[in-house]
């Protein structure tokens, strides 16, 4: 991700995509990753935790870093991952129909790193087999194990619904993405123990 750089507006970046689409192609390519670094820099605000996807098929796992986790519904139980296409996770969950979400202790860098390794081997020294045949990566806050309920196209990535069929967690401090770089939770920033908020609570607007 690229700090440092000026925001760039809607209208700005529609001019300019507007203009991409007429230049030859090699110049195209090279227009749209400025758009896509200052895409980057604007979602990357978004502080969010890190988990790592597995998947298994006929003894083959796969897995993968990630940010782009959510939680989905109460009943029945649904979460949401977003895999790139031609990923080996994506290709595993596809073809198993299930995956586990694990959330990562702020302790876990090194296993979120290990991950994010494009085309690296799946890195067994971080996870392990589990009785139900996940793979459960070692000290991990939680556990989600999942099967795949829907897989919807969007875009360049998958967004892979699965229904919670187990899942499990321990007490920790979670590791935290914000603008490129991993961090943790301040103490002063933290609810007051007794005191539960929940943000998804309300009607809305």
């Amino acid at each position: 991700m690229i700090r440092g750089l000026p925001p760039i507006h809607a209208a700005t970046a529609k001019t300019l995509i507007a203009g991409v689409r007429r230049l030859p192609q090699s110049v195209m390519l090279v227009a749209m990753s400025g758009v896509d670094r200052e895409f980057r820099e604007v979602v990357g605000a978004f502080a969010t935790g890190v988990c790592v996807v597995t998947s298994e098929h006929h003894g083959h796992p796969a897995g993968m870093t990630l940010n782009s986790f959510t939680s989905v519904s109460l009943e029945p139980l649904l979460v949401l991952v977003s895999l790139a296409h031609g990923s080996r996770t994506l290709e595993k969950a596809t073809a198993s129909r299930r995956f586990a979400v694990n959330i990562l202790h702020r302790r876990q860098q090194e296993v979120a790193l290990d991950f994010a390794k494009r085309g690296a081997e799946f890195p067994r020294n971080h996870a392990m087999q589990d009785r139900f045949g996940y793979f459960a990566v070692r000290h991990a806050l939680a556990l989600l194990r999942c099967e795949v309920t829907e897989i919807v196209r969007a875009g360049d990535h998958d967004l892979v619904i699965g229904e919670v069929v187990s899942f499990e967690g321990s007490g920790g401090e979670p590791l935290v993405f914000h603008r490129g770089t991993f961090g943790g939770l301040d103490e002063d920033a933290r609810v007051p123990s007794g005191r539960v908020i929940g943000l998804d609570n309300g009607s809305g607007w």
